[in-house]
């Protein structure tokens, strides 16, 4: 018997989706982009075993939020759409986990989140978190140049440090598997 939350959809099912859901193409193409950079991250692992579908699926479905909102709540309305639609726990968890380097208790209240952890914990989660994070649009940055172009934007508030912290470790993490 297969367990439900080993059910992915497939590549086109995903992008016939997020064109169902009026997701802005701008948006789709950096999910693809993101996608793109998560596989490539995840090819490198040699140290640990990596779910190739659900990284390409979640990569390319972590935005899905944003058909209601571009803020900090797309992560969380992304999870319940894909949870409305019968998708597993383990993709509405990559959309609830993936902005910024996550959100511990007091970032995502201070962002008007409810108070919980938005942290990536599985690799999946972390490797999707790491690709977005390099991808400004679908241009491909630096870890360094995302932060910068945030700090510029927003200053160099707590979240943004702690922020930045976070993903500097994932990365760290992550390369230690390669």
């Amino acid at each position: 018997m297969v367990n439900k939350e080993d059910i992915l959809p497939d590549r086109d099912f995903a992008l016939e989706l997020l064109k169902r859901l009026k997701i802005p193409l701008s948006i789709r193409r950096h999910s693809e982009k993101v996608a793109d950079k998560a596989m490539e991250i995840s090819r490198k692992i040699k140290k640990a075993k990596v779910d190739m579908n659900l990284i390409e699926i979640g990569a390319l479905l972590h935005d899905v939020g944003r058909t209601k909102t571009h803020s900090f709540k797309h992560a969380l309305i992304g999870g319940k759409i894909l949870k409305e639609r019968g998708f597993s726990e383990k993709l509405a968890r990559i959309c609830e986990t993936h902005i910024l380097g996550g959100l511990d208790k007091e970032d995502a209240k201070e962002v008007g989140l409810p108070e919980k952890d938005y942290l990536p914990l599985t690799l999946e989660e972390k490797i999707i978190c790491l690709a977005d994070k390099h991808m400004a649009g679908t241009r491909e940055v630096s870890i360094k140049e995302r932060f910068n172009i945030w700090f510029r934007k927003y200053g160099r508030s707590k979240i943004l440090l702690k922020s930045k912290k976070r993903i500097e470790k994932i990365q760290q993490e992550i390369e230690e598997l390669m």
